[in-house]
């Protein structure tokens, strides 16, 4: 073990998409949907622990599909909504400053915000972020550059059950996943 909390199947399914580079450079990795009746099928394998049924699987899109279906269905999200609304202001004011300095100290408030953040959950996060960088590098030929990739996830990291305050979760929605594209481009130097 690694003594991290990273759940086994999703280091399993992210190293299988990560060690193929044909994988890698898949055009729309985490945008197209893989087909969902094979989707659930090996879903219901891996919760019977037969992870094995991973390695038989060639298709990229219904890892992926694995992947966004098992944070859909966390029974709460892996960055609570609260943080999320922290991340945003701490974001918002980043995106105003133009010193270096300045920018490493909100850096470093990213950084403490996120640490509030149980540790198994925190631990999947950044597995997860620096997976999506990587898939990021490969972009030219993915086209999954990091905005596509938090578009396509952000709304699986973070969600909130109050739905008394709709008036403004379009505007929300913007932000959260601007969120995720900031803690993707920024996760080799958030990791505390």
């Amino acid at each position: 073990t690694d003594g991290t909390k990273v759940p086994k199947f999703l280091t399993k399914c992210i190293s299988l998409i990560a060690d193929n580079p044909s994988h890698m450079n898949s055009e729309g990795l985490y945008r197209r949907n893989g087909n969902m009746a094979t989707i659930q099928s090996l879903r219901f394998e891996v919760d019977q622990g037969r992870l094995i049924k991973l390695d038989l699987e060639k298709n990229v899109h219904i890892l992926t599909g694995l992947i966004k279906l098992f944070f859909r269905e966390l029974s709460s999200p892996i960055i609570p909504w609260a943080t999320i609304e922290k991340l945003v202001d701490a974001y918002d004011k980043m995106s105003t400053i133009t010193d270096q300095k300045q920018k490493e100290k909100s850096i470093e408030t990213v950084a403490q915000i996120i640490s509030t953040i149980q540790q198994a959950n925190r631990d999947t996060l950044f597995f997860l972020l620096e997976h999506l960088y990587a898939v990021s590098e490969f972009s030219d030929v993915n086209q999954m550059n990091i905005e596509n990739l938090a578009m396509m996830l952000g709304p699986t990291l973070s969600w909130t059950q109050d739905l008394t305050n709709m008036t403004n979760m379009t505007s929300m929605m913007i932000k959260q996943n601007n969120v995720v594209g900031c803690l993707i481009r920024d996760c080799k130097q958030l990791r505390i």
